[in-house]
């Protein structure tokens, strides 16, 4: 059994590897262009003229207008009215975007995905070799192995913002939080395990009625209950925000006449692709704890869960990688009136 085990675990990593090597290969080799974009801040300017509300008035009407489609209107695209109150006097303003000097490169980003995950997968490698994979390593793949979350918490970040990057996310902020939510999300799932852990130790109450066991098992299973909630809840957060600005998109043009048929069909491939894998890569500790409640037998879950983590990292990556170069390459266009055109 074990050097079955080591067998599929020692193939895994070298396939892994392999994997990774090539797409790194592929990613460099092809000469690609507009992969670096510039960032923006926003910023509320407010003033006591009454220029700066003319203006405001002026630039949401030119907005009604383009937005009049079909005899509907649509007032989703408009400058907000902002107005602070001081000593009497009202100051009006609006809502504006700074440009950052700071930009982002997305194939350097994309790249030190597939990078940091060959290292990862190599030292695993180097590591079987170096315990000449003895029984050790086996007792390691029955535990929570923090190393797999570190790998993970460094480049789901990284894939997050070459994601938000496709749905057109400029605001330096708006990367900044969802890419730091999804690390720390993607980190909670070291202390997820460490509870499937103890559930696994205490499951002998469900067989054998020991309260003392029972009392432990219950109550880590709450403490997994609640962690698993929030960790989903950041989970929606990012994805909510990746969709709903996906969707304004469509409903911009759908709704308004700036000479645009649709968007590039692939963002939408990349975008509800990456969500699903996301999604499932999530679901793997639930179906380890309900696997541990609902079956009589008290049987290791971290291999079985450490196989499917491996592939579908390999899964979300490689397909990231691939679909982002034919993004950059030849699919990120957009139909117009008047033809095809690309953007940069």
């Amino acid at each position: 059994m074990n050097n079955n085990i080591r067998h599929v675990i020692r193939t895994l990593n070298v396939v892994s590897s392999l994997i990774f090597a090539i797409l790194i290969v592929y990613l460099y080799a092809i000469e690609t262009g507009g992969s670096t974009f510039a960032t923006w801040t926003e910023n509320v300017v407010l003033g006591a003229s009454s220029s700066m509300l003319t203006t405001i008035s002026e630039t949401n009407a030119t907005l009604l207008n383009l937005c009049r489609k079909n005899g509907r209107t649509s007032t989703q695209l408009a400058m907000p009215l902002v107005s602070f109150s001081l000593n009497g006097t009202t100051y009006a303003g609006s809502v504006f975007t700074a440009k950052n000097d700071f930009t982002i490169d997305n194939k350097i980003l994309m790249g030190l995905v597939l990078i940091i995950s060959l290292l990862f997968h190599m030292w695993r490698i180097f590591k079987c070799v170096g315990e000449e994979c003895d029984d050790r390593v086996v007792d390691t793949l029955q535990s929570p192995d923090f190393g797999r979350w570190v790998e993970y918490t460094l480049t789901s970040p990284l894939q997050i913002i070459v994601i938000c990057s496709t749905v057109y996310i400029r605001n330096i902020s708006d990367i900044t939080q969802l890419s730091v939510l999804q690390g720390a999300l993607t980190l909670s799932g070291w202390t997820l395990e460490v509870l499937i852990l103890s559930l696994q130790q205490f499951k002998s109450c469900t067989t054998h009625g020991h309260d003392g066991y029972c009392q432990g098992f219950y109550e880590n299973l709450k403490r997994f209950a609640v962690t698993f909630i929030y960790a989903t809840l950041c989970h929606v957060i990012i994805w909510w925000n990746i969709f709903s600005r996906y969707f304004a998109h469509e409903q911009n043009i759908s709704s308004c006449m700036f000479g645009i048929i649709e968007i590039p069909s692939i963002v939408r491939t990349i975008v509800i692709m990456q969500c699903v894998l996301f999604s499932l890569f999530g679901s793997i500790p639930l179906l380890q704890v309900l696997y541990i409640v609902c079956t009589v037998r008290n049987g290791c879950t971290f291999i079985s869960a450490a196989v499917a983590y491996a592939v579908l990292s390999v899964t979300s990556k490689g397909l990231l990688a691939i679909m982002f170069v034919k993004l950059i390459t030849d699919g990120n266009c957009v139909y117009t009136n008047d033809g095809k055109a690309c953007l940069t």
